[in-house]
């Protein structure tokens, strides 16, 4: 398998309440949202490598600042923004393949494989 491919997603791996981490960002990105709703980030799943995505929602405690919207716009650039680290970067992502992993507990929150992380700076 080259760098250029990817893993297929494992429908088969076992649901699994997982903390990986600080993950790669190179599989990630993040786009603001036509609509204004918030950002949305998606990639791979690093434990399952289904494909993922989440809105981070503005507004709503625990998912990040205004200022990461102003720099996907390119507003903006004084030294304090222009300095302020990734609000995402601080979040805890988890997986949301959309797939009923085996052994997914029929109360959980997200429909995925169970795993978590955070994407490194």
């Amino acid at each position: 398998m080259t760098m250029t491919q990817s893993r297929p997603h494992d429908h088969g791996l076992a649901y699994a309440e997982e903390d990986l981490g600080e993950v790669d960002p190179g599989p990630f990105t993040q786009r603001a949202e036509p609509d204004e709703a918030g950002v949305l980030v998606s990639g791979t799943c690093p434990r399952c490598h289904g494909r993922t995505k989440t809105l981070f929602r503005w507004g709503v405690p625990g998912t990040g600042g205004k200022g990461l919207l102003d720099r996907l716009r390119g507003g903006p650039s004084s030294g304090a923004a222009a300095t302020a680290p990734d609000p995402l970067s601080d979040e805890v992502h988890f997986c949301e393949c959309g797939h009923a992993h085996p052994q997914c507990p029929p109360d959980t929150s997200y429909r995925g494989c169970g795993a978590s992380w955070r994407i490194s700076r």
